[in-house]
């Protein structure tokens, strides 16, 4: 391998490199600006390349003049086509820089990406393959390049959570050995081939690639102070796709409740209200620092005054690791939390700039609203009133044409025909989803290849009939829009159980993992929004108000047999099984399972990632021995010399590349090759380099095999060293 040919060889190692390294993060931020960052790094390294093949000194500033054009592009690309410099106006990087680091902390994962950060990730991306490719590629030190790119790799990890990014994890870790064994020069290279520190190099890559992929994501960010440093408290994500959450949720408690309300409140951790062909996405929109407070509950009157409560809420002995603060809906107040929140002011929900909510204790102070029915049956359709249709947001409203005219839409219609008021309809919806014809299952939805929430799983839901939470909230969400009510869906926590405490004269209520839950509200026009229940077998039916009655919205469903959700012991899945018949043992032994076959599934993908990485090497190896050997047979005297060569340095012996065929042939047969294999191999080379008419040398296959047995270790642990560390992979011929 020439110089050249290393150098080009590193440099596409560093691309990818760095570019793999960016994969994870897709998982936070929706991947618009991947392919400008991709290109930006692609431009670094070929600009690199170019300028080191005619004076390698340049090839830093060129670099850096290629960095000046990127980040101009980027910042004002319509300005840079036009060739002309940015205005004073438009170049306000400060502002830019402020802008982006707003969306980071005010976003929400996954995110839109916005043009300001768009402009940080493309010239981070840029400013990151211009360090690799100068010390990887110039320098000729890998591993020292390949510490920021770990870093990059890992964050998106420690941030949120989500998983070990497996599919992520092997197109960087090869990334990496390539760039390790393809980085140096053929000095360095043949010191390595004697001292064996190039194999030693690859191992050092390979087990910082692991602790990258595998044991780094396993440390808590923030850690309990009653923890181990590998301790990790209970996490949830908050977006819509809760089926893994719910699934491994065990019975361990996330926090105590008391409140001045008549029993537990439900919590409420984010709502999503906008749906696209992607499913639900969470509510962004306004938000102020959480000492500010939120605006009062304030009803239109367009159904005249409605009975309301303030009441306050203690939460404590949060374990809860998330960037959420459960809150009661209706939410005016919260103190007591500390810095870094911020108050939602559409959803009335809380999130962190910063930190998170494990170790919090709050008061929220909440409205609880009483509509009467005639008051609720009185709220008119959104279409007929401006001055509902100003203040809801539009998103609440929203609904695909393919749903609207679809099986959703047409099953709303069925439903609701003989329903004359937004609120009836909604009764409609939850009385029959929660029928008879419609089951409770965590697991069908895997089985039949419909765990999510977008448009297809929600009509696959309407055939199966079987689903949990999120197919029952979404379809509900969905088929309402279909008849013109707004929605949104809200993610959070069933009522608490009661405990066996008291703080003055307020029970104590406790709240375990398996209490998470998704729920959809309703925009009634003159009230607000309004909590509803289709998901059967779990909690009570929602804002079910008898016609004289002043029940307050949330009231339970005077016919469901179940009047509370059982007790901490007593709940064995995420929510209670959905037949009457099943055990809570049953269910324990259901929930069990399935966590242990995740957790042994998670296993494997580690195992089975760590086994690709591992014989990576020795696959590449095995299959371009396989390549030479057959070209051999069919008498390529160089295809043999090639192989004949790799078997020597796979063997640790030392060849110079200005060595004659006779010398490396006498160092072979020193090392205890076959000498016949040799003296043949070695002949047929001197034939086909000096003689003017070289004769067929015939299979070549033997003499080479000879060889290969010759100089094979005689201990099981070398034979497994040399497979897995195939030296010639490496190293400059």
């Amino acid at each position: 391998m020439t110089r050249r040919s290393a150098r080009s060889g590193s440099g596409i190692a560093a691309c990818l490199a760095v570019i793999t390294a960016l994969l994870p993060l897709t998982t936070l931020l929706l991947p618009s600006w991947l392919l400008p960052a991709s290109a930006s790094v692609l431009a670094i390294t070929v600009l690199g390349a170019l300028r080191r093949r005619f004076h390698a000194a340049w090839a830093l500033v060129a670099q850096l003049l290629a960095l000046v054009v990127i980040t101009w592009w980027a910042f004002s690309p319509h300005v840079l086509i036009g060739g002309l410099l940015p205005s004073g106006a438009g170049w306000q990087l400060l502002d830019v820089l402020g802008a982006a680091g707003d969306e980071l902390i005010t976003g929400i994962a996954p995110m839109e990406v916005g043009e300001p950060l768009a402009f940080v990730l493309i010239v981070a991306a840029a400013l990151i393959a211009i360090f690799v490719d100068q010390v990887a590629v110039a320098l000729r030190m890998p591993i020292v390049a390949m510490l920021p790119l770990v870093c990059v790799f890992i964050a998106p990890q420690l941030a949120v959570p989500r998983g070990h990014h497996l599919l992520f994890a092997i197109p960087f870790v090869l990334a990496l050995l390539a760039l390790v064994a393809l980085s140096g020069s053929a000095e360095r290279q043949a010191e390595r081939d004697r001292t064996g520190a190039g194999a030693a190099t690859v191992v050092i890559a390979v087990l910082v690639s692991v602790v990258a992929v595998v044991v780094a994501p396993m440390v808590p960010v923030l850690p309990s102070a009653d923890s181990g440093i590998l301790a990790k408290g209970s996490s949830v994500n908050v977006s819509i796709n809760l089926g893994n959450d719910l699934r491994t949720a065990s019975t361990d408690e996330v926090l105590r409740v008391r409140t001045e309300q008549i029993g537990a409140p439900y919590l409420r951790l984010a709502t999503n209200t906008l749906f696209d062909e992607d499913g639900w996405h969470i509510d962004g929109g306004p938000s102020g620092p959480l000492e500010e407070g939120f605006a009062e509950v304030s009803p239109s009157g367009l159904v005249g005054e409605i009975e309301s409560e303030q009441a306050r809420t203690w939460v404590s002995d949060v374990e809860l690791d998330a960037e959420y603060l459960p809150v009661p809906a209706n939410a005016v107040e919260v103190r007591g939390a500390g810095p870094g929140w911020l108050a939602m002011r559409d959803s009335r929900t809380v999130r962190s700039a910063s930190g998170s909510s494990r170790g919090a204790r709050y008061e929220a102070t909440a409205v609880t609203l009483s509509p009467s029915r005639e008051q609720l049956e009185a709220s008119p359709w959104v279409s007929s009133s401006q001055s509902a249709t100003a203040e809801l947001p539009g998103a609440s409203l929203r609904v695909e044409g393919s749903v609207f005219n679809g099986a959703i839409g047409d099953a709303a219609r069925e439903v609701t025909a003989d329903d004359h008021t937004p609120y009836e309809a909604a009764l409609s919806l939850q009385s029959w989803l929660r029928g008879p014809d419609f089951e409770y299952s965590l697991e069908t939805p895997v089985e039949e290849g419909f765990d999510g929430s977008d448009a297809e799983a929600t009509e696959q839901f309407l055939v199966t009939r079987e689903g949990y939470c999120v197919h029952f909230a979404s379809t509900f969400a969905l088929m309402a829009r279909s008849v013109g009510i707004p929605t949104r869906i809200a993610i959070g926590y069933l009522p608490g159980t009661t405990t066996n405490d008291r703080v003055g004269d307020l029970p104590v209520y406790s709240v375990t993992a398996d209490r998470l839950h998704a729920w959809p509200e309703v925009y009634l026009v003159g009230i607000g929004w309004v909590p509803f229940e289709p998901t059967p077998s779990i909690a009570q039916a929602q804002s079910v108000v008898a016609p004289s009655g002043s029940a307050g919205v949330g009231a339970e469903e005077p016919e469901v047999e179940r009047t509370e959700a059982p007790r901490a012991e007593e709940t064995a899945t995420p929510t209670p099984t959905p037949t009457a018949t099943a055990s809570p043992s049953s269910g324990s032994d259901r929930s069990s399972a399935v966590a242990l076959a995740a957790r042994i599934v998670q296993i494997l993908g580690i195992a089975l990632a760590a086994a690709l990485v591992l014989t990576a090497a020795a696959l590449a190896r095995l299959t371009l021995g396989r390549v030479r050997l057959r070209a051999a047979a069919r008498g390529d005297v160089a295809a043999a010399w090639r192989e004949a060569r790799a078997i020597a340095i796979d063997a640790g012996l030392p060849l110079a590349p200005s060595e004659s065929p006779r010398a490396i042939g006498s160092v072979l047969i020193a090392a205890g090759a076959d000498a016949d294999a040799t003296r043949a191999l070695t002949a047929a080379v001197e034939e086909a380099s000096f003689s003017a008419a070289p004769a067929d040398p015939g299979d070549l296959s033997a003499p080479l095999r000879a060889v290969a047995r010759g100089l094979r270790p005689d201990g099981a642990g070398a034979r497994v060293r040399r497979a897995l560390l195939p030296r010639s992979l490496w190293t400059q011929r």
